[in-house]
C-alpha cells in the first residue's frame, strides 16, 4: 500500500495499541516509550496529542486542554492534536456552542497547534504515517523525544492504570473506574462483569480478560 520509506514514530505505552498495529502495518517504526506531554512523537520538536472525541469535549469545557496544550507548546516548537470520532454528530449536542469554538479558538491562536479531525483509529494511524512521512523526508532525519515532567493527581494516575489495559482509552477508563470502584477492582473484574460496562462489548471483554489471565512469557524458567 505505501512505499519502502518506513519513518520512526515514538508512542506513549499506555496509547492505543490498535494505532500502534495499524502504524506498524503501514510500514512504521514503532518505538513505545513513556512520554509526557504528548501521545505521539513524529519529527524533531512535532509532538501529536490523541483525544477521544468525549474525552475531547469534557477536556475543553472543564480547561484540561487549555494546560495540555501549554505543556506541548512549551516542550515542543510544533505540535498537533488529533480528535478522534464522530465530531459532526457530537459538536449538534454542544449547549454552548459560542463558548466551545471560543475554547479552540484560544488553543491555536494562543499556541499555534493544529487540529485535526479523523474517524477511527485507522485513520487516525494513517494521519500520523503521512505526517511522520512528510516531515521526516526520504532521508529519515533523527527524532528526539522530550520528556517535561509533571506531577499527576491521583485520578489521573488511576485513569492512566486503567488506560494500559488493552482496547482501553481515557473515556473507558473512567466507565470502568466508575462502575467498580478502584483500579484494583478493575483488573479482577471478570468478565461477565465487564460485560455490565455500557459499550463494552464480547471481543473487548475478552481481550481485557486474556491480557489479565495469560501467563507471563518464561514464567516456568524462573
Amino acid at each position: 500500500m505505501f512505499e519502502q520509506f518506513k519513518p520512526t514514530i515514538f508512542a506513549d505505552v499506555r496509547e492505543s495499541m490498535d494505532v500502534k498495529d495499524y502504524l506498524r502495518e503501514f510500514g512504521c517504526e514503532v518505538v513505545e516509550k513513556i512520554l509526557a506531554p504528548a501521545d505521539y512523537v513524529v519529527a524533531e520538536n512535532y509532538a501529536v496529542e490523541r483525544k477521544e472525541i468525549h474525552d475531547f469535549f469534557r477536556s475543553v469545557f472543564d480547561g484540561r486542554l487549555f494546560e495540555q496544550a501549554e505543556r506541548l507548546a512549551e516542550t515542543y516548537e510544533s505540535s498537533c492534536l488529533v480528535v478522534e470520532g464522530d465530531f459532526v454528530n457530537a459538536v449538534k449536542h454542544v449547549q454552548t456552542p459560542q463558548a466551545f469554538w471560543g475554547a479552540l479558538a484560544k488553543v491555536v491562536a494562543e499556541h499555534s497547534i493544529s487540529l485535526v479531525f479523523t474517524p477511527n483509529e485507522a485513520h487516525t494511524a494513517m494521519f500520523l504515517y503521512a505526517l511522520a512521512k512528510k516531515l521526516q523526508g526520504e532521508e529519515g532525519r533523527k527524532i528526539v523525544v522530550k520528556h517535561k515532567p509533571k506531577t499527576y493527581t491521583l485520578r489521573q494516575r488511576q485513569l492512566l492504570a486503567v488506560q494500559s489495559l488493552p482496547k482501553v482509552g481515557p473515556e473507558r477508563a473512567e466507565m470502568l473506574l466508575k462502575r467498580f470502584g478502584s483500579v484494583r477492582r478493575v483488573f479482577q473484574a471478570t468478565k461477565r462483569e465487564l460485560l455490565s460496562v455500557k459499550g463494552l462489548g464480547e471481543k473487548t471483554a475478552q481481550t481485557i480478560t486474556d491480557f489479565l489471565d495469560t501467563k507471563y512469557p518464561g514464567l516456568e524458567e524462573v
